[in-house]
């Protein structure tokens, strides 16, 4: 019996290097596409500041991505479906934790209202619940954060593209959507002076891993964590400014 303990012993120790050692050389994740994020430019390119942050982070682990785009909610039905190994970029919500773990931040985000200028109504205001239609993009986290709060949400579109051609139209009062999606497009359309603009809170982004991918690699996240903490102390945001990191 003592002998057969010390071979289920030594067993476990040369077991226990082999699995330290062992680590994922290639990682598939999910994103959409939405600049300044992450989008195509005009060569075709998949680039944007949260893929930077990502693909440093991975490059120093020697791991491979495989990035898949897809509209938002599929991304992140494909992780919670296992067929994917997490998503981005993503802010927190209690949903999104039940199946996975939020990385390190790997880009800033503020939830903003919009709304055309000559909009009398205040979202500061206590009548605003009451009297406004509302709006934001299907998927995201500040559709189910107006819904969650009893607004009267009138209009979900799949893309911020559409949420914002709808507000010009005038098809909704305000529509809750990120600053640097809106700044992006305010800039390209020369949109500047046409919207009264309110920030309602900070909600930073991360990388959501799923929990199996999670459970096979248990000491990925740290480490992925680690090389974002460095990209970001190596790329630090002008003060009060939500803006992208730049390439270096």
């Amino acid at each position: 019996m003592k002998n057969h303990k010390i071979i289920i012993m030594l067993a476990l120790l040369i077991a226990l290097p082999l699995t330290a050692l062992a680590q994922t050389k290639q990682i598939t994740l999910t994103t959409h596409n939405l600049c300044p994020y992450g989008c195509y430019d005009e060569d075709d390119v998949f680039d944007g500041c949260a893929l930077r942050v990502v693909g440093y982070s991975l490059k120093k682990m020697g791991v491979e991505l495989n990035l898949v785009v897809v509209p938002w909610i599929r991304a992140q039905r494909m992780a919670n479906d296992e067929k994917v190994d997490g998503y981005f970029a993503a802010s927190q919500s209690e949903e999104r934790d039940r199946n996975g773990v939020r990385s390190s931040v790997v880009a800033e985000q503020r939830w903003n209202w919009y709304m055309l200028r000559n909009n009398t109504l205040d979202p500061s205001g206590a009548d605003f619940k009451e009297n406004a239609t509302v709006a934001a993009f299907r998927g995201s986290n500040m559709l189910k954060w107006l819904k969650d709060r009893d607004y009267n949400v009138t209009a979900s579109p799949p893309t911020t593209e559409q949420l914002l051609n709808m507000l010009l139209l005038g098809r909704f009062d305000a529509m809750l959507a990120n600053d640097m999606v809106m700044t992006d497009k305010i800039m390209k359309r020369n949109l500047h002076g046409r919207f009264k603009v309110m920030t309602l809170i900070s909600k930073p982004l991360g990388v959501y891993f799923s929990n199996a991918f999670l459970k096979k690699n248990p000491d990925f996240l740290d480490k992925f964590n680690k090389n974002v903490e460095e990209y970001m102390e190596m790329n630090p945001l002008p003060s009060n400014s939500f803006a992208c990191p730049l390439l270096q």
